[in-house]
């Protein structure tokens, strides 16, 4: 039955561990197991990884089972190191993120009273407690072991869906998914920057495990994501595409990575953080239809200075027009993904089409167009529309045939020069003739 489990546990999925049971000195529930050694509310063990050298020697941490006196204290010191840290550094960060946990764990002791704690902050984290759990088998991200819901309570992150047992909630040593990437802002665009295991000294960049390749047990898994390596624990060979590989090669192959890329990952996945015009503007020439939506989001940016300034407009403004008509130009991994499908250019040509006939019919906004100086017809000219050009300078449109006709000039910009130098000329004859009749004043 222990065999079964642990083949069945994603500790060693994918792994070329096989199920064997461990030796006395190294048993998973022993207290000096290293799947734990990185925990944050022991005072004699900290997270070296993620906190900053400057105050990883000040005893910050206090213990799980720590007196309600003992927070308000580790409040009171934390409030004077941030007040002492540099602005913006990530002493600072760490400290303010921290202080947020400790009066959130304050809280936590006022209003339970000693009594089972439904909420629990750590380490970023907002865990609730798991009132109905799932129908399917569930896993703690710590400890990787199984959740028997029906016999054992559990935890889950509200922010990042972090799981694990209500035994192991004190004693985890990940950052919260969700702090992470709100942080950081975008996605590492490095393909798979691995630096070695003698840079990670050899041990689990996450609980401090130690890897060796002699140990089947403790074999080192590396994270095409982050190009760190992980231990089996904290590394589940989750397959998910990389955006560097992506936005670099348009190669969507899944490969494997950590916990904690996969949960950044999948938080992310709908959040515009790639800019692809700067990173790697090449693949607009390789891509068809990515060249094709970047010309449409140019095309729903015009159309959206329409739309917000029409009443009726306004409720053409869906979800999708949103995310792709902003003037940041950046996608999310669900537009690329949907790009590589076909299924974005389909939704695009419907939306385009329905602002399109609302912008020519509404009287509001037709009467915002342009007509062609040099044709001189009636035709209503738009920005968005394929044949007609815009002047860089003034904004006035042409058909793109009478644009070329008139060699590429403006109109509208060679009136204004040739007022403009008009008014130089006779503000200049005006200031010789006071000149001249000062000159004979006296």
């Amino acid at each position: 039955m222990a065999a079964a489990l642990a083949n069945d546990s994603p500790k060693y999925r994918n792994s070329l561990i096989c199920c064997s049971p461990r030796t006395s000195d190294g048993t998973a529930g022993s207290p000096s197991s290293s799947s734990t050694s990185g925990c944050v509310s022991a005072d004699e063990s900290l997270d070296s990884t993620y906190i900053p050298k400057s105050i990883a020697n000040k005893k910050l941490k206090i213990h799980s089972s720590a007196s309600r006196e003992d927070i308000e204290k580790a409040v009171i010191q934390c409030k004077e190191l941030i007040l002492n840290s540099t602005q913006c550094s990530d002493e600072r960060k760490w400290l303010v993120r921290y202080l947020v946990e400790l009066r959130l764990r304050l809280e936590d002791l006022k209003e339970n009273d000693g009594q089972a704690r439904l909420r629990v902050a750590i380490k970023g984290h907002h865990f609730e407690q798991q009132m109905n759990p799932s129908n399917r088998k569930q896993y703690c991200d710590h400890c990787s072991g199984v959740i028997w819901s029906i016999v054992q309570n559990s935890y889950v992150c509200s922010d990042c869906g972090y799981l694990c047992h209500y035994k192991c909630v004190d004693q985890i040593c990940r950052i919260c998914a969700h702090v992470v990437m709100t942080e950081k802002g975008e996605f590492e665009m490095n393909i798979c920057p691995e630096k070695g295991l003698a840079a990670q000294d050899y041990k689990c960049v996450e609980c401090q495990t130690a890897l060796t390749f002699k140990d089947s047990w403790n074999e080192p898994r590396l994270c095409d994501y982050t190009g760190l390596y992980f231990c089996g624990t904290c590394h589940w060979n989750d397959p998910s595409p990389i955006p560097a590989r992506v936005v670099h090669n348009w190669d969507w192959d899944k490969r494997y990575v950590s916990r904690i890329a996969y949960q950044m990952l999948t938080l992310s996945w709908s959040r515009p953080y790639i800019d692809v015009e700067r990173i790697n503007p090449r693949l607009f020439s390789f891509i068809a239809e990515l060249e094709w939506v970047h010309k449409m989001r140019k095309d729903l940016e015009w159309m959206r200075r329409y739309l917000c300034a029409c009443a009726e407009g306004s409720t053409l403004l869906s979800p999708l027009f949103v995310q792709l008509g902003d003037v940041n130009k950046k996608y999310s991994m669900a537009h690329l993904q949907a790009i590589n499908d076909g299924s974005l250019e389909t939704q695009l040509t419907e939306l385009t089409e329905v602002c399109r006939a609302h912008i020519t019919n509404c009287q509001l906004c037709s009467g915002k167009g342009y007509l062609c100086e040099v044709c001189g017809n009636n035709e209503v000219l738009y920005p968005f529309d394929s044949g007609a050009v815009m002047c860089e300078k003034c904004n006035s449109l042409y058909h793109r045939g009478c644009w070329l006709r008139k060699s590429q000039i403006c109109m509208k910009c060679a009136r204004l020069d040739e007022r403009k130098s008009q008014t130089s000329e006779v503000s200049h004859t005006v200031s010789e003739l006071e000149y001249d009749i000062d000159k004979f004043v006296d």
